[in-house]
């Protein structure tokens, strides 16, 4: 278990394995940011340490929601921003290298609030965004599919829905055709229904399932094995039950209903289906999100815990995982299948060491040997800092001496002074005003110094010999 951030907030969205065997992630972060939210690249190795990490963005607000590995070995973030565009928000694309140098970025949207959700990378090299606009189509908000070309000009849009509120979450890109899931309040059995899309990679519609009881239920995710559509979301069975876990298959074609499961057992709180990930072998499902049913006194007041577990082939809900978390809000966002079997996800904690939210991540091997029992509340502190990219220095301010021996000296005072090695490790504070700290006690090396000068937070890579 590994949580990055600092004393601001920042929400994991998304990661994936890399070819490396390590992991990148992506999210938002208001830590390493003079005003608001960054979206960001988290890299680590395949240990869970820090390797590099840098933000994107500009004054306003931006979130990644979804990343992809891209066909020329670098990353792709989708998401939302208000810093540029036409309107209040609008979709967020960055392309970026192996290291997380941008290529391009663009934004896409009307007048109005347009946020992408969900992000895939099609055989061309292009790219398909899904989401809700509020500038475009027949109702409140709409579902919004954007597809790009590999240098992220748009070759079409097309909003899908009808006069409520419709909007989608999730999509794969499944040879010629495009699968986005979501909800729908424009049809179905009641309030809003689970949803599913299908179309051909120029927008043109092939098949749509809504499906439902008459309360809320919804997807937020969707992937594919042999011939199946997997999604998972929230459904609410009564209304006592609120939400409860949802995992819905259905055939390729559309027209055969497969599953439509869901853990509806006597809990009364919000059980959420964020992702998804189905291990290729056995057709297992694994599903990370998050409980108010479960765990910690927390959830008794609606403060969810983290949650992570397992459907077999067979629908049976079976005991993986389950319900684990520190004190405070605690969820799941993102999942990934590993090269070793296991399973990788990433959410969002609550810590005091910190402040604010933290990124939280969190490894499990093929055979699950932390063997966590369920209902375990863990009250763990995790301290890991991302060491974002370095602020360029106020002209008239300067550190020295260049290489540092034993005392790192500041031309000004500055405050909240902290050391951290590569892996994002805390090495020394030390929180009164100075112009000076003693690091005699560090090995030599590369580390990171960070400190608020002027209300201002500021990072630099130093070397001590």
């Amino acid at each position: 278990m590994k949580s990055f951030g600092n004393s601001g907030y920042d929400f994991g969205r998304d990661i994936l394995q890399t070819p490396d065997t390590g992991y990148i992630a992506t999210g938002s972060s208001s830590s390493f940011v003079s005003q608001n939210a960054d979206a960001f690249l988290l890299k680590l190795d395949s240990l869970g340490n820090f390797e590099w990490s840098r933000n994107y963005g500009g004054s306003a607000t931006e979130w990644g929601e979804s990343i992809v590995l891209t066909s020329e070995n670098g990353f792709a973030i989708g998401g939302y921003t208000n810093s540029y565009g036409s309107g209040g928000f609008d979709f967020y694309l960055v392309k970026t290298d192996s290291m997380g140098t941008p290529v391009w970025e663009q934004y896409y949207g009307g007048n109005d609030w347009d946020k992408c959700f969900g992000l895939a990378q099609l055989p061309d090299s292009g790219f398909v965004m899904v989401g809700e606009t509020f500038s475009f189509g027949a109702g409140m908000n709409d579902g919004f599919i954007l597809r790009t070309d590999k240098n992220g000009d748009t070759l079409w849009t097309k909003a899908f829905g009808g006069v409520m509120e419709d909007w989608f979450n999730g999509v794969y890109v499944d040879g010629d055709s495009i699968v986005a899931v979501g909800q729908t309040n424009s049809s179905g059995n009641g309030d809003f229904d689970g949803w599913i899309v299908k179309c051909d990679l120029n927008g043109n519609a092939g098949w749509e399932v809504v499906t439902g009881h008459p309360e809320l239920d919804y997807f937020n995710s969707v992937t594919k094995n042999n011939s199946t559509y997997t999604m998972g979301g929230a459904r609410t069975i009564n209304t006592i039950h609120y939400y409860d876990f949802w995992i819905y298959q259905i055939s390729e074609d559309g027209l055969t209903e497969i599953a439509d499961t869901s853990w509806a057992g006597d809990q009364e709180g919000y059980d959420i289906v964020y992702d998804i990930v189905v291990e290729p072998s056995t057709n297992n499902i694994y599903y990370g999100g998050s409980t108010t049913s479960w765990g910690s006194g927390d959830v008794s007041t609606g403060v969810p815990e983290f949650f992570i577990s397992r459907v077999d082939a067979g629908y049976g809900w079976t005991p993986y995982l389950q319900n684990f978390g520190l004190d405070g809000f605690d969820e799941i966002r993102g999942m990934d299948y590993c090269h070793d079997n296991g399973i990788i996800a990433i959410g969002t904690t609550e810590l005091v060491s910190t402040g604010g939210k933290n990124v939280y991540i969190i490894k499990i091997d093929e055979s699950n040997s932390w063997n966590q029992s369920p209902g375990v509340f863990i009250n763990s502190v995790l301290d890991q800092i991302t060491t974002s990219t370095e602020e360029i220095l106020p002209q008239d301010f300067s550190i020295y001496p260049v290489p540092v021996i034993d005392h790192l000296k500041f031309s000004q005072f500055v405050e909240d002074v902290r050391i951290y090695d590569t892996s994002g490790k805390l090495m020394l504070s030390n929180m009164s005003k100075t112009q000076e700290v003693t690091l005699s006690d560090l090995s030599s090396g590369m580390y990171i110094v960070q400190f608020n000068l002027d209300g201002q937070v500021y990072r630099k890579k130093i070397i001590k010999d």
